[in-house]
């Protein structure tokens, strides 16, 4: 398969669209000066070529009950040369990450409360061994602005 040859109009559709995956065509041309027409071709071809891999909803996890939200780093002491699969049963996990550095993995957790946080920690601790943990206080690029553009 050869190249797409992308161009600037391109990386400003991918940035409209990482910011809204739901924006219209119509409203996508008319923050790119472009038509309707030439928006669907490119968005088209940059899904057939793997540039666009998929569109996510993203979850405000904290109106489910999920209080706690944070980062752990793990340093795999227990297993060598493998991936980890038990970290793809723990249901606080929502995403995972292999890394490079003095950690190994990084996990993306949710937790309603301390308890659970706490389960989950003693869960690493006993499968692999040393953890970093960063809590999330907010999300700085979240803003009132960004949820009025949804609306």
């Amino acid at each position: 398969m050869p190249q797409l040859e992308i161009d600037d109009i391109d990386f400003k559709i991918a940035q409209e669209l990482k910011d809204n995956a739901r924006i219209s065509y119509k409203l996508l041309g008319d923050k790119i000066s472009l038509s309707v027409s030439p928006v669907y071709t490119r968005v088209k071809k940059m899904e057939e070529n793997g540039i666009i891999k998929k569109y996510k909803t993203e979850i405000d996890w904290g109106k489910f009950g999920y209080a706690i939200h944070a980062f752990v780093l793990i340093k795999n002491e227990k297993i060598r040369d493998a991936d980890p699969e038990f970290l793809k049963e723990a249901k606080e996990i929502i995403n995972c990450w292999m890394i490079s550095g003095e950690y190994d993995f990084l996990t993306e957790i949710y937790v309603a409360n301390n308890d659970e946080f706490e389960r989950i920690m003693k869960y690493f601790y006993k499968k692999i061994g040393k953890t970093y943990t960063l809590m999330i206080i907010r999300d700085i690029f979240s803003s009132k602005e960004a949820e009025d553009a949804l609306s």
